[in-house]
């Protein structure tokens, strides 16, 4: 799906891309995410937090 991660960047960029996809697709990504890395003995877990932005709260104290 993704092709090979060479660096911390490319990392970054495919999560985005995953996301951003799921979210456009009615995906809740939020929470804890398990899984185990195939082909390896690596289990993982995810965490995906949602943060508000300084312009979000700024609107909420006007």
């Amino acid at each position: 799906m993704t092709g090979d991660i060479n660096s911390a960047a490319e990392f970054e960029s495919a999560l985005a891309d995953i996301v951003e996809s799921a979210i456009e697709n009615n995906v809740d990504v939020r929470g804890a995410w398990e899984f185990e890395t195939d082909g390896s003995t690596h289990y993982w877990e995810l965490n995906v937090v949602e943060l508000a932005r300084e312009s979000d709260e700024a609107d909420e104290t006007d």
